[in-house]
């Protein structure tokens, strides 16, 4: 198990006895992970670690699997029938009264919420309690190393690159009367990619006038959009380096194809670049002062901002995401809306800030999207530099 010792520190932290890793068929991955299991090839019956706060971590797996477990659990407890899971996890769980699981109260964070009610409700039938390990997840999974940092920084770099790469491959297409969609644009930029030797899931978002209001919009090949003069364009992009343990860069820019913003349009992009400013000089401030600074409270500080200049029913969404090895991490969100994430930023997590305000019947959409790192004195934004006004095109 990958950093037993620093996990083993965080739950005495907590003041917990231990951490009730669990899952059954993949529907915990984040207990997979924590354990080191590979991916895609877990047990197909149910199977329990408990790590606790001191001393060697301890399996339950059942007995048809002890083999195939042996590399993970070379001295795991076996069952048979359910009668046998219970009293395993009894044995299990013996001395232990407070224990961490993969659970949010109320659902609070989705991205936790992984063991099911019945499993929860039989561990507290043995008399111990459970707790919410949002806090031991964010430790253990959402702290990037230094090789991983400087990963995510190259991974920014690119981003940048493809960025700029794309304004003007898109301004060059307007100049010459080309061809230009959504689509177009698209495989433009997962080739810019290819060539870099990065790596992105899927295409990024590339979305024309009031497609840029729609903040998860998918371009459609069936139905493409031209790029033309006057147009608003948005690009919503991100990419990492090919391996496994690579965290992603993830932005968001828009441009405008003429020679002067509309007003309406420029009044737009003000405020959404005073709320993400907003956001960042809070986040650092505290940071910088030594204070704890949580997730919601900078949500709050970015919404604030929309909120005064009368567009808060516009923004529908968080201010930002973890960022990790898939995009959206486990980590602290910057989020106050969707949930409310009381999680610390805490030194080596990474995350997404990226107010928008989105105005559909006027063809009018902006997110200004920059990832930003804790480090031991505050905030730093890695995907520099700050878009501070819209891009001509």
């Amino acid at each position: 198990m990958k950093h037993l010792s620093a996990i083993q520190a965080a739950i005495r932290a907590e003041g917990l006895d231990g951490w009730l890793l669990y899952d059954f068929r993949g529907q915990n991955p984040i207990a997979q992970r924590i354990v080191g299991m590979p991916a895609g090839r877990g047990p197909s019956r149910r199977w329990a670690c408990f790590v606790p706060g001191q001393g060697e971590p301890r399996w339950l797996v059942h007995a048809i699997e002890q083999g195939g477990m042996r590399p993970l659990a070379p001295e795991s407890r076996s069952y048979v029938s359910w009668q046998e899971w219970r009293d395993g996890l009894a044995g299990l769980l013996r001395g232990a009264a407070r224990v961490a699981m993969e659970v949010s109260p109320g659902c609070a964070i989705p991205y936790i919420s992984r063991v099911d009610a019945g499993t929860v409700e039989l561990v507290r039938s043995l008399g111990v309690e459970v707790f919410t390990s949002a806090d031991l997840v964010q430790d253990a999974e959402a702290v990037w190393t230094p090789e991983q940092l400087a990963g995510h920084r190259r991974a920014a770099q690119a981003l940048i690159a493809v960025k700029d790469a794309t304004f003007a491959h898109v301004r060059e297409g307007l100049a010459t009367a080309a061809a230009l969609t959504e689509t177009r644009v698209q495989d433009f930029m997962m080739a810019q990619f290819a060539r870099l030797g990065m790596e992105s899931g899927h295409p990024p978002i590339v979305a024309v006038n009031a497609h840029a209001a729609d903040p998860h919009y998918v371009p459609n090949r069936a139905a493409d959009t031209p790029i033309r003069r006057s147009d608003l364009l948005l690009i919503d992009l991100w990419t990492r380096e090919p391996h496994e343990d690579a965290i992603f860069g993830d932005i968001t820019w828009v441009a405008f194809a003429g020679s002067r913003v509309p007003p309406r349009l420029q009044q737009v992009f003000d405020i959404v670049r005073d709320a993400r400013d907003a956001a960042v000089a809070f986040a650092h401030g505290r940071l910088a002062a030594g204070e704890p600074v949580y997730g919601y409270e900078v949500d709050d500080a970015a919404r604030g901002v929309i909120a005064a200049a009368g567009f808060g029913p516009r923004f529908i969404h968080r201010t930002g995401h973890s960022i990790g090895t898939t995009g959206h991490g486990n980590g602290v969100n910057i989020d106050n809306l969707e949930t409310q994430d009381r999680r610390r930023l805490i030194p080596g997590v990474g995350f997404s800030i990226e107010p928008g305000i989105y105005l559909p019947d006027e063809q009018i959409g902006v997110r200004l999207e920059i990832d930003c790192y804790v480090a031991g004195d505050g905030l730093e934004i890695t995907t520099l530099p700050l878009q501070e006004a819209i891009v001509l095109i």
